[in-house]
């Protein structure tokens, strides 16, 4: 994927699963984002009491999918997610936002930096886009925040028609199910 534009075209192609598509949307992010070495894709439960992880690859393009975060685990993240686009947390140990994330998630998968866009439908908050940084620290540039609003622009159109929908209000271990069928 040579450009952003691209993306966009191959999200919008019927004939690509839901699957293909959540895995051109990591490919972008680690293309475009390149001190990004795990990334992950998260759609928010109708209450928004929950985020199921839709599809993620670290460092070592290992994928993943069906972890979940609770709201009630994860307080500041998800008011922060809820009410703000960005979270920009190079030392992402040290930040208050992410700190809820020390024990049991940075510490197991050796994250140290985050850059989280929250994207949205009709107004209404859809999910997350969760760049992160193993290994070290990063610092993220404004062309990274800039690359990541697009690609997350993209992916919530995509999400809203072909997911949000149909899934957001299903219980985890039917939307794991149909996400599963669909690829």
């Amino acid at each position: 994927m040579k450009h952003l534009s691209s993306l966009s075209i191959e999200l919008s192609n019927p004939r690509k699963s839901v699957e293909q598509k959540l895995k051109m949307v990591r490919s972008a992010v680690k293309t475009f984002i390149p001190n990004c070495n795990r990334v992950g894709t998260w759609l928010f439960s109708q209450d928004y009491q929950e985020m199921v992880q839709l599809q993620g690859v670290d460092a070592l393009n290992d994928s993943s999918h069906g972890l979940s975060l609770l709201a009630d685990d994860h307080k500041q993240y998800f008011e922060h997610a809820l009410s703000n686009r960005f979270l920009l947390a190079s030392s992402a140990r040290t930040c208050d936002v992410a700190s809820c994330f020390n024990e049991g998630y940075f510490d197991v998968f050796d994250v140290h930096s985050l850059l989280d866009f929250t994207f949205y439908h009709d107004f209404d908050p859809l999910g997350v886009i969760c760049c992160e940084r193993t290994g070290g620290e990063t610092i993220w540039t404004e062309e990274d925040k800039a690359n990541l609003k697009r690609i997350a622009g993209m992916t919530s159109i995509f999400l809203a028609e072909n997911v949000s929908n149909t899934y957001s209000r299903q219980c985890k271990k039917t939307l794991l199910d149909n996400l599963s069928q669909a690829s």
